[in-house]
């Protein structure tokens, strides 16, 4: 072999970029879905850090002095048997609660809804669409007639539905909103298992004796995650989505707890006079929202193969 060319293989071998490397070279270059992935990482933050940024109790009603105080404005409260002057940089509401702290704590909330209700509705979901692709007959029947059942009512009647007969809890919260996101995994792992199960590597998995347990777990379902990691950003905004839709009808989770479904329908009474109250929360929903969608269209953007540039 010549020397030049045994040189060049070996450059080029060592400038060969591992599979994150090339997907996040193809991911940034969507520079709306790095701003939202920013956002998110600036509302996990704030989410971990919530108790740090703002320490004090944003649930005791005792600041009525203070109710409506506008944005960028100072006043004092009354934080563990001591007055302090406090700055309420998005204002206060009726209460006189500061409407940034309660943002951020409800950003927390916010965040553990979305991420426990999709992976919950990611696990069952891929399982039973794994389950159904791979096995085909009966057994598919049934799963996907029981898929089109909760696919013909609408999410949130569904989750309205199960709060009401349940009860408003945080745990009952959870459990509606898994459930009714579980349909949307279910479709889309058992269309990614049809496309996988007939290749050449599942049939010699196969001669060699594999399980069917084996060779779901350890050939079809990692070669079909790309779609259902795009829906599961997508997912979880519509958790968020529909935990505040929840809240705001009294059924999610219940005030004096900072949540911004809760915030809003505290707000609504208020909107002629005190604009600032509805304002801010609701904008926190929207740049959440947007922000994880804009992730779910990169990833869908650098995932997908007839994409690839």
């Amino acid at each position: 072999m010549d020397n030049n060319n045994f040189i060049s293989q070996i450059a080029s071998t060592g400038k060969r970029k591992t599979a994150f490397e090339e997907f996040w070279r193809r991911y940034r270059k969507n520079k709306l879905a790095v701003a939202g992935l920013l956002i998110v990482v600036l509302y996990i933050l704030m989410a971990i850090f919530a108790d740090v940024f703002f320490s004090y109790d944003f649930i005791t009603q005792n600041q009525i002095s203070n109710a409506f105080a506008e944005p960028f404005t100072s006043a004092e409260i009354e934080y563990k048997d001591n007055f302090t002057n406090h700055f309420y940089v998005l204002g206060a509401d009726n209460f006189g609660r500061d409407i940034l702290g309660r943002i951020i704590h409800g950003a927390r909330i916010s965040m553990i809804i979305g991420f426990s209700t999709i992976a919950f509705a990611c696990v069952v979901g891929s399982a039973l669409g794994a389950i159904a692709g791979y096995y085909g007959g009966r057994v598919e029947s049934i799963i996907m007639r029981s898929t089109d059942i909760l696919l013909a009512i609408p999410n949130i009647l569904f989750a309205l539905a199960i709060v009401a007969a349940l009860g408003p809890s945080f745990q009952n919260l959870l459990l509606a909103i898994g459930i009714t996101s579980i349909p949307a995994f279910v479709r889309l792992m058992r269309a990614s298992v049809l496309t996988v199960k007939n290749q050449e590597f599942i049939e010699a998995a196969k001669a060699l004796g594999a399980r069917d347990f084996r060779i779901i777990a350890r050939h079809i379902m990692p070669n079909c995650m790309a779609p259902i990691i795009v829906q599961a950003t997508l997912g979880i905004a519509q958790s968020i989505l529909s935990a505040t839709s929840l809240s705001f009808l009294g059924l999610g989770i219940q005030p004096p707890s900072p949540e911004w479904g809760n915030m809003l329908s505290d707000a609504r009474s208020y909107i002629s006079y005190a604009p600032h109250t509805l304002l801010f929360p609701g904008l926190a929903i929207m740049t959440v929202i947007l922000a994880y969608n804009l992730i779910g269209d990169g990833l869908r953007d650098a995932l997908d193969p007839k994409l690839k540039r």
